[in-house]
């Protein structure tokens, strides 16, 4: 309705309007043109001005009002740091203020389900039990399990490294619909489970280690619909676990506790066509140095933690602590000098990729330099592309330790 009153009154003010501006016949002589001109443009002004004006009071004061107060209440939250461009360099960083999540640095197996067969089992895992298909859901591809199930990522049994991260997205339907319970289970060499993380119903998460519930909350809010992460940060000893920025659980000290393999398990809350049990990508990476090690061990820091979207240079939120650590080094490092170098893979064209890693550079620069109040003559960018790769671009596994952010010691 809104749109057809807009549409009425436009059309009637204009030809009103132009109608009135229009001269006589003869009366301005060789200034008609001219004045034509002006008169139009006056014209267009002025309908744009009462059409707003009409439509508004048509559509009721009280709802421009509110649109308003909205609009103004949104943008007060947290003003995003701003590139020369004027485009926002990061994501809003308020829901992971107290977000400590840094993921491992060395990949060791990472599935994106990118190249797959729809409606064949993911190559690269390997069946426990159920029944799994690969499906193409909501412009991206998932697993999906059409009754329980389990499975594992294809990698070697051993004891799991010293330090580790395990990042798994997982599908939630939303709504009032009760949700599906989804597990990570650390297996012992028997194939028993010996520990798992399960977030179940999208608002409950339990942790149980050799039998014993270590933890169990209930998160802030029911899971939206959409795509959620499940997130593991562990040592040999602790374990610190996470569903999307908030954290569920933190161990401080763990006995006997000694995992050689990862298993997914997906748990239906009853079968239902419209709401699939899906599972998207799945990235598992060994933990490294801190960031003050590997400056000072090798004169550079090397963080996959810096995250942005496929093709975008805006910082995701899920890069807070990576960046609040590097802003911290430098801050209690006055005389530091930095060079900011992004890096990608070989995916896409060369030149794409080196104006991305170019621009992603400048993203992470001007986030310091706004949000820790760095000097900017300390930091300079540079963007190399793909030109540099520190592992195979034939793997998923070499493509994602590729992609990354490096500070060079100057």
């Amino acid at each position: 309705m809104r749109h057809f009153i807009k549409f009425l009154m436009a059309a009637l003010i204009a030809v009103g309007l132009i109608g009135f501006a229009q001269p006589a016949s003869g009366q301005l002589g060789s200034l008609k043109k001219k004045v034509k001109n002006k008169v139009e443009k006056k014209a267009d002004d002025k309908v744009d001005q009462k059409l707003d004006d009409a439509v508004d009071k048509a559509a009721g004061d009280g709802e421009k009002s509110e649109e308003g107060k909205e609009e103004k209440s949104a943008d007060a939250k947290q003003p995003a740091p701003v590139g020369k461009a004027g485009t926002a360099t990061a994501e809003s960083m308020t829901l992971f203020t107290k977000y400590d999540f840094i993921p491992g640095d060395k990949v060791i197996f990472y599935d994106d389900l990118g190249g797959e067969e729809l409606g064949e089992f993911p190559s690269r895992w390997k069946l426990d039990n159920g029944v799994f298909e690969i499906v193409k859901q909501f412009g991206q591809n998932w697993i999906m399990c059409t009754d329980q199930g389990a499975i594992m990522p294809k990698i070697a049994v051993g004891l799991l490294p010293a330090k580790y991260t395990v990042e798994m997205d997982f599908y939630n339907k939303g709504g009032d619909s009760k949700a599906h319970w989804y597990y990570l289970h650390w297996l012992n060499e028997e194939g028993q489970s010996i520990g798992n993380l399960c977030v179940k119903d999208a608002v409950y998460t339990n942790l149980r280690i050799m039998g014993k519930d270590i933890a169990s909350k209930q998160l802030q809010a029911r899971l939206s619909s959409g795509k959620h992460t499940m997130r593991v940060m562990a040592t040999k000893t602790t374990l610190k676990c996470y569903i999307d920025n908030e954290r569920v659980a933190n161990v401080p000290a763990i006995d006997g506790f000694k995992p050689v393999q990862l298993q997914v398990t997906m748990d239906p809350w009853k079968d239902e066509p419209d709401n699939p049990m899906l599972i998207g990508t799945f990235r598992y990476a060994e933990g490294g140095k801190t960031l003050k090690q590997q400056l000072d061990e090798a004169g550079k820091i090397v963080t996959h933690g810096i995250l942005f979207d496929s093709g975008s240079d805006k910082i995701k939120g899920e890069s807070y602590k990576t960046l609040a650590d590097i802003g911290a080094l430098l801050t209690e490092n006055p005389t530091l000098r930095l060079s900011i170098e992004g890096h990608t893979d070989s995916d896409g064209a060369d030149d794409a990729n080196l104006k991305l890693s170019q621009n992603r550079s400048a993203s992470v620069r001007t986030y310091l330099i706004d949000n820790y109040k760095i000097d900017g003559g300390r930091l300079e960018t540079k963007g190399f592309g793909e030109s540099k790769p520190i592992d195979i671009n034939t793997s998923a596994e070499g493509k994602a330790n590729n992609r990354r952010v490096e500070l060079v010691k100057l």
